[in-house]
C-alpha cells in the first residue's frame, strides 16, 4: 500500500472514466470495480478536476434522460470537491505536452489537462485507463 493512502487527510484526483463506473455502479445497485476502490480508501478525499465535470456535464446534457443524469451529476459534487487549475498550470501543461510529443505519445487534450490538474495538485489520479495515464511523467496513476 502506498504511504499518501494511509494518510487520511490526503486527496485524490479522479479520472473521467471512475466516475462514470462509479455512476453506473451506483444505479445498477451493485458494487463494482469502482465502489469497491471507494471503500478501500473511504478516508481519502476525492477530487474532481473542472475538466471531468466539463466531460460528465457534455454526456448528461446529450443522454436521453438529460435531468435524471443532471442529478445524478450534481449528487456527486455533494462529497467531491470540484478543483480548478492554479497559478502556473499553463507552465506545466506546456511542459508536460512537449515531453509527451517529443517521446512519441500524444495525450488528448482533456486527458493532458485532467493529468496536469493531478499534478500540479500533488495528488494520484484514481482511472480504469491505466496504460493512457501511465507514461505522464510527475503522474502517480492508481488503476482499479
Amino acid at each position: 500500500m502506498k504511504t499518501w493512502l494511509r494518510n487520511p487527510a490526503k486527496t485524490m484526483v479522479v479520472d473521467t472514466s471512475f466516475v462514470v463506473d462509479l455512476m453506473r455502479e451506483r444505479h445498477a445497485g451493485q458494487s463494482g470495480p469502482a465502489i469497491d476502490l471507494l471503500r478501500r480508501h473511504a478516508t481519502v478525499k476525492l477530487r474532481m478536476p473542472v475538466f471531468v465535470a466539463c466531460e460528465l456535464e457534455l454526456g448528461a446534457t446529450r443522454s436521453r434522460d438529460s435531468s435524471t443524469e443532471q442529478q445524478r451529476l450534481s449528487a456527486l459534487t455533494e462529497f467531491m470537491e470540484v478543483v480548478y487549475p492554479q497559478p502556473g498550470f499553463a507552465t506545466i501543461y506546456g511542459g508536460m505536452v512537449a515531453t509527451l510529443l517529443q517521446i512519441g505519445f500524444p495525450v488528448p487534450v482533456m486527458d493532458a489537462l485532467i493529468a496536469c490538474t493531478a499534478i500540479q495538485h500533488s495528488e494520484p489520479l484514481i482511472t480504469r485507463d491505466r496504460e493512457h495515464f501511465a507514461r505522464i511523467p510527475g503522474l502517480v496513476v492508481e488503476a482499479y
